[in-house]
C-alpha cells in the first residue's frame, strides 16, 4: 500500500495478478484460453507472440491472490469490519493465520504453535476471500471459531507509570488613566498513575493586586478493582452518596465503577459579561474555579464540582467596575438518575472554605438498583457525631424519552441548634418528538433541614433566614432544520425571610446558507438591579474559506454597544480576531486584537484592548498538561485525565495524530500524549498521513486503545523509511526493454512488470537484493542502477536511469 496526498491508495504494481489480467484481456484472443481450458495452461507460443511471459500466465489459473510477502489490508470477519493490519502470504498465496491476525479477527487459536496456525484444518468451513484490487481480506468463519465476548472489565490493558501536571492559567491587566488593576489565576492538578493507582491533587491559586489566595480542593489516591467492578478512594475526597448531598472528607470510600461518571461530572455555567471580566465559581463557600472571560456571552465547560447536590455561586467582576453575583441551582445543572450500585465511606469532614467549626467523623452508605426496567430505587444514610440524615429516591421512565425523579431527605442536627427537617426534590424531563425538549425541577425544604456542612460549619454570611426555602427551574429546547435551535431556562429561589430572586437565560442560533445568526439574553429579577440584564445579537458572514465578518449589538443596563470585527482561522493551530466597538453612553470606540494559538504542545490565548479614553487592558491564558514518563517529558495541549496513552511514531517529530480530545503532534522525540481515552472502552488514535515525510511508510495508521481505568497505555506505530524508485531501463546496447517483461528477485519471487517506455517502478529499494528481468522470449539480464547516498524526503519517488546487464 502507498500514500498519495495523505490518502491510502492501492499500488497497481503491488498487485501483479490484477495487472496481468488486464494485460492478457487486452492482448490474448478468447480462443487461446478456450482451446487450452482442459489442460490447465495457456498456449505458450501465442503468449510469446503477444509479448507475454508464459510463466506469468499461471497466475490466472487460480483465484485472485496476493503476491508472497507482507501486505497491509482491511480485514472483515463475517461481514464486520475490523482494524487494518499487516498480514503474510506464502508463495502459493495462502493467508498466514499468525497470532496477530487471530487477535485482530478475535478468533480462537487452534493450538499453541508459533508462526502460522493451521486454522483451516481446525475449522474447514472457513472461507478466505482475498481481494488484491481493494486491499481487503474477508473471512467467513463458523461461530464456534469466534472468541466469546468479554462480559467483565478485566480484559483491558492495565499498568504503566507516568507523572502529570495539568494547568489552566489566566491573567488580566486593566489600566484607566493613572489607575491599574491586576488579576491572575491558576487552576492546577498534579499527580501520577502507577500500577492502575491514580494519585491527584487539585488546587486553585488567585492573585488580585498583590494579594494572593490559595484554595486546596482535594488530594487522593484511587484504584479500580476490575474483578469486583469497584473503586477504592482514599485521602481528601468528595463523599459520594446517591441520594444525600455529599461533603469533603478525609477518609476512605468504596463505590461502584459506574458511579465515577456521576461523581466526576462537570457543570456547564453560562452568563454574559458586559466587559472583559473575572469569573469566580464557588460551591459550599469554597472557590472551585477561577478564570477570565472576554465581553459577551460566556460558557464555562467542565467545571468540576465538589458534589452534584449543592448550588453553585458565580461572581462576575467587570473590568469597567461593578460586580454581579448569581446562583445556579443544582437542579438546573442536572441531577440525573443515580448510577446503579453501592457506595460506602468513612472519614472526617474537611473544611475547604473559610467557615468555622470542628471536623467530626462521618460514615455514609448508599445503594441504587432497578426494581423494574422502568423503575429505579435509591437509598442512602449518613451519620456524624451530632448529625443524622436518611433519604430515598425513585426514578421512573413512564414512557419513551421521559424521566421522572422524586427524592426525599430527612435530617436531624444536634450541633449548635437542635433542629430536624425534610427536603423534597422533584424533576421531570421529556423529549417531544425531534424538535421539542422540556425539563422542570422543584426543590422544597423545611426551616429545620440541614445538610452536613451547614450543620458542621458556620460562615460569616450565613443565617437561618437567608437559607433557601424553595427553588424552581424550567428549561425548554426547540430546534428546526431551517429556523435553527432555541433554548431558554429560568430559575427561581426564595428564602425563609420571604425574599426571592429569579434568573433567566435564552439563546437562539441558525444558519442561512453560510451566514450565521445568534442571540443571547440574560435577566436578573427580584431584588437585582436592571443593569444585570443583558441582550447580545450577532451575525457572521463568510469572507472566503476561513475568514468571517462579525457584527453585533449588545445592550446592558440601557447602554448600547455596537461592534464590527473579522475572525480568521489560518490553520488548525492559529486564528486571530480584530474588532472595533462603539459605546453609546460615552461615544468611545474600543478596538481589540486577539490571537488564539495551538502551538502543538499548549493552548494559548492573548488579546489587547484600547479605547479613546486612555483605557487599555491585556488578557491572556494558557491551558494544557505535562506528562513525565520513562522516556522523558511530553507536553499536551489538553488537560490529561485519569486514563491516557503515550504514543510514539518512530522518532519522527511533527507528526499529527487525531485523538478523541483533538489533534496532537509528536515532539522532538517522536512522542505525543493522548490526553483522554475511554476507560473500559475503545478510543481511536489515527496518524494523519499527510504529516508523514514522503519517503516514510506506515504499516497501520489506526490504533484502537482499550485500557482499564488508571492505565497508561503505550501505542507504537510501526513507521519505516522507504525509497521508491522509477527506473528507465535500457540494455547494454542502449535498446529499451519490451513492455510486459517480468522483474523478479534472485530467488525467483515476482516483483513487478516492465511498463511502457521501458520503465520499472520499485516500491522499496532499501535492502533490495539483486533483481533480474526476464523477457517474453526467455532472455534474462541483471538490473543495475546507482542512487545518491541520501534520499529526498520531499518527493514520493525518485527517478534514475538503469542498465539491464546480460550475464
Amino acid at each position: 500500500m502507498s500514500y498519495r496526498d495523505g490518502e491510502a491508495v492501492p499500488d497497481p504494481f503491488a498487485s501483479p495478478a490484477l495487472a496481468l489480467v488486464l494485460l492478457l484481456c487486452a492482448l490474448i484472443p478468447a480462443k487461446v484460453c478456450a482451446e487450452d481450458s482442459s489442460s490447465s495452461g495457456f498456449d505458450a507460443q501465442t503468449l510469446q507472440q503477444r509479448g507475454i511471459d508464459p510463466q506469468l500466465a499461471s497466475l490466472l489459473l487460480a483465484a485472485p491472490r496476493y503476491a508472497a510477502g507482507q501486505h497491509t489490508v482491511s480485514l472483515r470477519v463475517n461481514g464486520q469490519r475490523r482494524d487494518r493490519l499487516t498480514v503474510n502470504f506464502d508463495q502459493q498465496g495462502n493467508l498466514c493465520f499468525d497470532r496477530a491476525l487471530l487477535d485482530a479477527a478475535n478468533l480462537v487459536p487452534p493450538g499453541e504453535t508459533e508462526g502460522c496456525h493451521d486454522f483451516l484444518a481446525r475449522y474447514p468451513q472457513t472461507l478466505v476471500e482475498p481481494d488484491p484490487a481493494t486491499l481487503t481480506v474477508s473471512l467467513v468463519v463458523p461461530t464456534d471459531a469466534l472468541r466469546p465476548v468479554q462480559q467483565d472489565i478485566s480484559g483491558y490493558e492495565t499498568g504503566g507509570f507516568a507523572g502529570l501536571l495539568n494547568y489552566d492559567l489566566s491573567g488580566f491587566y486593566n489600566r484607566f488613566g493613572d489607575d491599574a488593576s491586576r488579576f491572575g489565576s491558576a487552576n492546577t492538578e498534579v499527580g501520577f498513575n502507577a500500577g492502575d493507582w491514580i494519585v491527584r491533587s487539585r488546587q486553585v491559586q488567585t492573585w488580585q493586586d498583590g494579594l494572593s489566595r490559595s484554595t486546596h480542593l482535594q488530594a487522593y489516591a484511587q484504584r479500580t478493582f476490575a474483578s469486583y467492578q469497584a473503586v477504592l478512594q482514599a485521602g481528601q475526597i468528595n463523599l459520594y452518596n446517591p441520594v444525600l448531598s455529599g461533603a469533603q472528607i478525609t477518609g476512605v470510600q468504596v463505590l461502584t465503577e459506574h458511579a465515577l461518571q456521576e461523581q466526576g461530572q462537570g457543570a456547564l455555567i453560562q452568563g454574559i459579561a458586559n466587559s472583559p471580566a473575572q469569573v469566580e465559581v464557588r460551591q459550599n463557600g469554597a472557590l472551585i474555579h477561577s478564570t477570565v472571560v472576554p465581553a459577551g456571552p460566556f460558557a464555562l465547560t467542565d467545571v468540576r464540582r465538589l458534589n452534584t447536590r449543592s448550588d453553585v455561586e458565580v461572581t462576575v467582576k467587570e473590568s469597567v467596575g461593578g460586580e454581579r453575583r448569581f446562583t445556579v441551582p443544582a437542579a438546573m445543572l442536572g441531577l440525573g438518575l443515580p448510577a446503579p450500585g453501592y457506595s460506602v465511606a468513612a472519614g472526617r469532614v474537611r473544611n475547604v472554605g473559610d467557615a468555622e467549626g470542628e471536623d467530626p467523623w462521618v460514615i455514609s452508605g448508599g445503594w441504587t438498583g432497578a426494581l423494574h426496567p422502568q423503575l429505579t430505587l435509591g437509598t442512602g444514610v449518613l451519620a456524624a457525631s451530632q448529625y443524622r440524615s436518611v433519604g430515598a429516591s425513585l426514578g421512573w421512565l413512564p414512557w419513551l424519552d421521559s424521566q421522572i425523579q422524586l427524592s426525599t431527605q430527612v435530617s436531624n442536627s444536634q450541633a449548635r441548634e437542635k433542629v430536624s427537617g425534610v427536603q423534597t426534590d422533584l424533576s421531570w424531563s421529556q423529549r417531544l418528538g425531534e424538535q421539542w425538549s422540556i425539563s422542570a425541577a422543584n426543590s422544597w425544604r423545611s426551616i429545620g433541614y440541614r445538610e452536613l456542612e451547614e450543620s458542621t460549619y458556620t460562615r460569616d454570611d450565613s443565617n437561618r433566614d437567608s437559607r433557601y426555602r424553595d427553588q424552581q427551574s424550567l428549561n425548554l429546547g426547540w430546534s428546526h432544520p431551517q429556523l435553527g435551535a432555541f433554548s431558554a431556562g429560568v430559575s427561581r429561589s426564595a428564602n425563609f425571610a420571604g425574599d426571592s430572586s429569579s434568573r433567566a437565560l435564552a439563546s437562539w442560533g441558525t444558519s442561512i446558507g453560510a451566514v450565521s445568526l445568534s442571540a443571547s439574553a440574560e435577566w436578573q429579577m427580584g431584588g437585582r438591579q436592571q443593569q444585570d440584564n443583558a441582550v447580545y445579537l450577532n451575525i457572521s458572514v463568510p469572507l472566503g474559506e476561513s475568514r468571517r465578518l462579525r457584527s453585533w449589538v449588545r445592550n446592558s443596563g440601557g447602554e448600547n454597544r455596537t461592534g464590527l470585527g473579522i475572525t480568521e482561522q489560518i490553520d488548525d493551530q492559529l486564528s486571530y480576531r480584530v474588532s472595533a466597538e462603539h459605546d453609546s453612553s460615552d461615544h468611545q470606540v474600543e478596538t481589540t486584537l486577539g490571537i488564539s494559538a495551538l502551538p502543538r504542545y499548549s493552548q494559548l490565548d492573548v488579546s489587547y484592548s484600547r479605547s479613546d479614553a486612555e483605557r487599555s487592558s491585556y488578557q491572556g491564558g494558557a491551558r494544557g498538561g505535562v506528562v513525565l514518563h520513562g522516556d522523558g517529558v511530553t507536553f499536551s495541549p489538553y488537560p490529561v485525565r485519569d486514563t491516557f496513552a503515550l504514543v510514539s511514531v518512530g522518532d519522527m517529530s511533527g507528526i499529527k495524530l487525531s485523538t478523541p480530545s483533538g489533534p496532537v503532534w509528536t515532539d522532538w522525540q517522536g512522542q505525543a500524549v493522548v490526553p483522554q481515552v475511554a476507560a473500559y472502552g475503545r478510543s481511536p488514535v489515527e496518524v494523519q498521513t499527510r504529516s508523514l515525510p514522503r519517503n516514510a511508510d506506515i504499516n497501520n495508521g489506526l490504533a484502537m486503545v482499550s485500557a482499564g481505568r488508571g492505565a497508561v497505555e503505550r501505542v507504537k506505530f510501526g513507521v519505516g523509511l522507504t525509497r521508491r524508485l522509477l527506473l528507465t531501463v535500457s540494455t547494454d546496447q542502449g535498446a529499451p526493454l519490451p513492455a510486459g517483461a517480468s522483474v523478479s528477485s534472485a530467488n525467483g519471487e515476482f516483483i513487478t512488470l516492465v511498463q511502457d517506455g521501458s520503465q520499472v517502478f520499485l516500491p522499496n529499494v532499501l535492502g533490495q537484493s539483486t533483481l533480474w528481468i526476464t523477457t517474453p522470449q526467455g532472455r534474462r539480464c541483471q538490473l543495475r542502477y546507482s542512487l545518491p547516498e541520501k534520499a529526498d524526503p520531499s518527493v514520493y519517488f525518485e527517478t534514475a536511469p538503469a542498465r539491464c546487464h546480460a550475464p
